[in-house]
């Protein structure tokens, strides 16, 4: 049987072309605005087109993994020093019923977690570590009745952050994928003061009293060569962001509450290439008809980010990934769109309008196969 088959650019064309000649004249020309900020923000970002960034990112050799560097045992001594944690039942394997990779986490636990009053301590992690998901927690004891009020906190940020740092690589995360603010960066470390007030009565001055310190630790990898120059602050970008991020929250004390989430063993997509790009045209057109639908009309502020994205190759593809649980690093853009306006925004549609979208779209046009899944 013949099938009629669309190049992407042609059916990205015709999908858009189909979506605005339905459209009154007044919601047509909020499309066509549309489109040209879509336009603006991608030629920003990409002024050579998407097939230059694709060819840059093909170039990314991550040389770390979580599931090299995280010791189970190492990390069990440094958190529940002498104590003895108890395990939960389903860490006793990593498949489940039908042999398939457990997406589950292990559980090991030291004190009462239901004691109110008593110490607790908790650490979670992938039982399929290459998954990159980890859970620790700390509680201290607490004795009722007790009504002195928090000791000030004497932690600075930049020891709060290179804690952070070391416990990040206690629990395997690999030194080079976590980025460095460039120099004269206005926020030149990713902390934050966790604050609480208390007042001896209704109405009287609060006093402020500093808890934790946070720190949040994205995912990025070094693109060789950099990735782009931006033409208005000349300031380079040598990283691209990638899926995975990490919070650690710390007081005098040490660490107490780190999470880790999708922090995967990296392993770039074997099929970027450049000459599968998508062209510039198709990626404005697939963007635009994608925020049209979700409501946008009116573009108050719009950022577009180069980034790796979590994919998953054709359950056929011949040369699956090394880890099942952990998919693909696929090149991407992330869309971020604000309607926000103290004005209520009109749509001629009466339909609903978005505030604000964060998106991400494929920079590699699928093969015939990906496309027939999809």
């Amino acid at each position: 049987m013949n099938s009629l088959k669309l190049n992407p650019t042609a059916a990205a064309c015709a999908a858009l072309a189909a979506l605005a000649c339905c459209l009154p004249v007044q919601a047509q020309s909020r499309l066509d605005v549309l489109q040209k900020d879509v336009a603006a923000a991608l030629s920003r970002v990409m002024p050579n087109g998407p097939g230059e960034v694709v060819g840059k990112l093909a170039n990314v050799r991550p040389d770390g993994a979580i599931s090299r560097g995280f010791n189970p045992g190492r990390v069990s001594q440094a958190v529940f020093g002498r104590g003895s944690p108890s395990a939960a039942p389903e860490c006793r394997g990593a498949t489940t019923p039908m042999k398939e990779p457990d997406e589950g986490l292990c559980t090991l636990e030291l004190g009462g977690r239901d004691d109110p009053a008593g110490a607790y301590v908790q650490l979670a992690f992938s039982k399929n570590i290459g998954q990159g998901d980890i859970r620790y927690f700390r509680r201290a004891a607490f004795k009722p009745g007790d009504e002195g009020t928090p000791q000030p906190l004497k932690l600075t940020d930049e020891d709060a952050y290179k804690t952070a740092l070391a416990f990040a690589e206690l629990l395997g995360i690999p030194k080079s994928e976590i980025p460095q603010a460039p120099p004269g960066a206005k926020v030149p470390l990713p902390v934050r003061t966790l604050v609480a007030g208390a007042a001896d009565e209704p109405g009287a001055n609060a006093r402020q009293f500093e808890l934790q310190k946070v720190v949040v630790l994205p995912r990025a990898f070094l693109v060789p060569g950099g990735l782009l120059r931006d033409g208005t602050s000349g300031v380079a970008l040598d990283h691209v962001i990638a899926p995975g991020q990490a919070v650690i929250a710390i007081n005098d004390a040490g660490v107490q509450f780190a999470q880790v989430q999708g922090w995967s063993d990296a392993q770039i997509d074997p099929k970027t290439d450049a000459r599968r790009a998508k062209s510039a045209s198709t990626l404005v057109n697939e963007i635009t008809q994608d925020l049209w639908n979700e409501g946008v009309r009116e573009v108050r502020s719009m950022s577009v980010l180069i980034a790796l994205r979590k994919g998953y190759p054709h359950p056929d593809d011949p040369n699956p990934p090394l880890c099942p649980v952990c998919g693909v690093l696929q090149p991407a853009v992330k869309v971020i769109v604000s309607q926000a306006t103290r004005e209520r925004l009109q749509t001629s549609e009466k339909a609903f309008a978005a505030p604000g979208l964060v998106r991400e779209y494929d920079l590699l046009a699928p093969t015939e196969a990906e496309g027939a899944l999809r």
